[in-house]
């Protein structure tokens, strides 16, 4: 018979030897990779703390400009980019096209600088 300690150690190794046996098995599983896919790397997407699976590979992906409504293609090599380089978050997807991201930048900068005019303006008036 055996003690409790034992049982428990015993038992410990027994769900280590299991839990080493299905990683073979998930390491094992070969992905076939679509034509024109590029592989994601699991490291640099740890920031996305989430339950779902990450992705293992990124593809072309078209979507439609909330803006304007031009179709255009957010491609696997600016997905990576997004989620790996700029640490975006894994659920969002690219809903504006390039011509709209840079009116609303452009946009954004008068904006800025008009405001900076005004504070400078106003720093003039009170001195």
């Amino acid at each position: 018979m055996k003690s409790n300690k034992q049982r428990r150690l015993e038992i410990k190794a027994n769900r280590l030897k299991q839990a080493k046996k299905q990683q073979k098995k998930l390491i094992a599983i070969p992905v076939p990779l679509p034509k024109g896919a590029i592989l994601a790397n699991p490291q640099a997407l740890a920031h996305n703390h989430t339950y779902g699976i990450l992705p293992t590979y990124y593809l072309d992906r078209p979507f439609t400009c909330r803006d304007c409504g031009v179709v255009e293609v957010w491609t696997a090599k600016q997905q990576r980019w997004w989620y790996e380089i700029a640490k975006g978050n894994i659920n969002s997807r690219a809903v504006r096209c390039s011509a709209c991201r840079h009116k609303i930048r452009e946009q954004k900068r008068l904006q800025r600088e008009h405001m900076d005019e005004k504070s400078s303006n106003i720093k003039k008036q009170n001195c």
